[in-house]
């Protein structure tokens, strides 16, 4: 009786040291698991602390390459603004030439009732004599308009102005004239009643002045 009451006595003893030897594996194996999961964590924190880094410095080089482009821009934009202004000087100081020559087409149509044909019948010098800072000729064409042709210094080589007289009036107010280009945009600012007129676009003053 004793002998079979110990048996059983070491059976469960056996039995709980088993069971106690299987928990402390599994207790084992979880803490294994465990801090594996939190070596990956850790790492995967460090990997999107690095790439916030990378990203920042990204940012700061873009940053930094923008920075460079508007001072880029900004000095383009100067050096285009000095050239233009340059330019409108020159224009503004050559479209004088126009003057004289106004006069003497409104002098031969006043006296002739029509407008002269040549440079020579309006009493005027040959185009290249009005070579100016930028003017490279001013033309007086067969229906009395003026054409002015300028050189790469205005801005546009062999750029035009023309200066159409407008006859329709003239019995009470004179001839007219109406300025137009077709190679300036910028005109206004060197003369506020010259107008500019893209290639493509209807004009009633290149109308009357032909091709």
């Amino acid at each position: 009786m004793h002998k079979a009451l110990l048996v059983l006595l070491s059976i469960a003893l056996l039995g709980a040291l088993g069971f106690a030897a299987w928990q402390w594996q599994a207790s084992r194996e979880q803490q294994a698991r465990l801090a594996t999961a939190v070596a990956d964590l850790r790492e995967s924190q460090q990997q999107v602390q690095r790439s916030l880094q990378d990203a920042e410095r990204a940012l700061t080089e873009s940053r930094e390459e923008q920075a460079r482009m508007r001072e880029t821009l900004a000095g383009a934009r100067d050096s285009l603004a000095g050239a233009v202004d340059e330019a409108t000087l020159r224009i503004r100081d050559d479209l004088v030439v126009a003057g004289a020559m106004r006069v003497a087409v409104a002098e031969f149509h006043a006296a002739m009732g029509r407008m002269p044909t040549s440079h020579a019948e309006a009493g005027l010098p040959e185009a290249s004599h009005y070579r100016g800072q930028s003017l490279r000729s001013a033309s007086l064409l067969g229906d009395g308009s003026i054409e002015l042709v300028f050189d790469a210094s205005s801005g546009v080589d062999g750029g035009r102005v023309r200066l159409v007289a407008d006859a329709s009036h003239a019995d009470a107010m004179g001839l007219q004239w109406h300025c137009v280009t077709s190679d300036y945009p910028l005109i206004k600012r060197v003369s506020p009643a010259c107008d500019y007129v893209a290639r493509d676009a209807p004009s009633p003053a290149l109308e009357v002045a032909g091709p």
